[in-house]
């Protein structure tokens, strides 16, 4: 019995990867959205690509302990807020384009943008407007991947 009950849970678990694994999007595919809606809106690519990187590694189904959901790592309450849906991946993928966005357009620098976009408004608010301590690896890392999407013509 023991035996049976083992093959039925490991033919279940095989399933169940194989089934993410057919519905997951590409790495190559994630950034083709990215590209794609950050280019519709008017936003450079080359950034929001590195936020995405920074925040997932392209992946949607990622989570987070604080349950933050997908590429961008979105809340519930900005998702909702926005109309969108976190889980599905074009709704990320505007909701955090959106979300940098309007952070650039709040504090008119990238590197600001972004030190908001990963500790919030008033954090950054806070500390008279400038990056705050615990964003500044955070902000070096996607200014890093952002001159290297910039060197490759993105």
């Amino acid at each position: 019995m023991r035996a049976k009950l083992s093959r039925i849970i490991t033919a279940l678990a095989i399933c169940v990867v194989f089934t993410c694994n057919v519905h997951a999007a590409s790495v190559d595919d994630v950034k083709q959205n990215i590209i794609k809606q950050a280019k519709a809106m008017g936003v450079d690519p080359a950034i929001v690509l590195s936020i995405a990187k920074a925040e997932s590694g392209f992946n949607q189904s990622v989570k987070s302990a604080s349950g933050h959901i997908g590429v961008f790592q979105l809340s519930h309450h900005t998702a909702k807020h926005m109309g969108l849906d976190p889980y599905k991946l074009e709704d990320n993928v505007k909701g955090g384009i959106i979300y940098y966005k309007n952070m650039y357009d709040m504090f008119g620098s990238v590197e600001l943008a972004i030190a908001a976009y990963n500790s919030g408004p008033s954090a950054v608010k806070r500390c008279n407007n400038s990056v705050p301590r615990h964003s500044k690896p955070f902000v070096s890392r996607i200014m890093s991947d952002y001159k290297y999407y910039k060197s490759i013509g993105i």
